[in-house]
């Protein structure tokens, strides 16, 4: 390997232990994971590359996957946190993605008012195993929960935060993701990579909603499962209903 290589996989692999000292400085169990982890591939639709991942423990959010935007002409490298949030019940057959929009006043440079967020499917629900379709209740669950919940929308609309959260079936998992960090030249001390603590409760919170959402869809069609088959049983048995005699009455 080239000398210039070296350095830049150095730099590289320094930007994401800094990242990891900020999570550990705010009270996060977490730790550095060894490079070529699959959960690298978690890109949640951002185009980059994986500089590694940091792994959390105590938390839904399992994984941060740190990828680099490359430097351009005009530009110099950006990067994002992906936060994954591992979810059996995410399903294949397409993804789904929410977006955060925040509105203003104006049209442009007005004060942000509100923020809301809408859903979108890519691909199709319907596979060949059943088990498999995506429930649209549940989506319907999630959104009725985000849109509703008051203290995470005024804490996104003063972190002046956009967020984009997709289901990733390849991985069984959620990604969360916002804006990028930017360098300044070779200067790896000018911008903090780890979100706030305010960030970091609001990522925390939209995956708490992510897996509640789900995994009450999969208990309602349990319990529809169970109710079906308790009513085939009592109707399958073939037994007429039992009708008691009537009773003596004395003479």
């Amino acid at each position: 390997m080239r000398l210039f290589d070296k350095i830049k996989a150095r730099l590289k692999d320094r930007t994401r232990r800094r990242l990891f000292t900020d999570l550990h400085a705010m009270g996060l169990n977490t730790h550095i994971a060894e490079r070529g982890q699959p959960e690298e591939g978690v890109s949640g639709g951002l185009m980059g590359n994986s500089l590694g991942l940091i792994a959390i423990q105590d938390s839904p959010i399992r994984w941060i996957n740190l990828i680099e935007h490359p430097s351009s002409r005009y530009a110099s490298a950006t990067y994002t946190n992906v936060y994954v949030v591992p979810d059996n019940r995410v399903r294949s057959g397409g993804y789904l993605e929410l977006r955060s929009t925040r509105k203003r006043s104006a049209s442009v440079y007005g004060r942000v008012i509100d923020l809301s967020w809408t859903a979108s499917f890519v691909g199709t629900r319907v596979v060949a195993n059943p088990e498999e379709e995506w429930d649209d209740d549940m989506e319907e669950r999630l959104l009725d929960r985000m849109n509703n919940d008051t203290t995470l929308k005024t804490n996104l609309i003063k972190l002046n935060e956009d967020i984009m959260i997709r289901s990733v079936p390849n991985f069984w998992c959620w990604a969360i993701s916002s804006g990028s960090y930017q360098e300044s030249g070779l200067s790896y001390e000018l911008k903090r990579l780890a979100p706030s603590r305010e960030q970091w409760e609001c990522y925390a919170t939209i995956a708490h909603f992510l897996l509640e959402a789900s995994a009450a869809g999969k208990t309602s069609k349990d319990e529809d499962g169970e109710a079906e088959e308790t009513l085939d049983t009592s109707q399958s048995s073939g037994e007429e209903p039992h009708e008691s005699e009537p009773s003596e009455q004395s003479s």
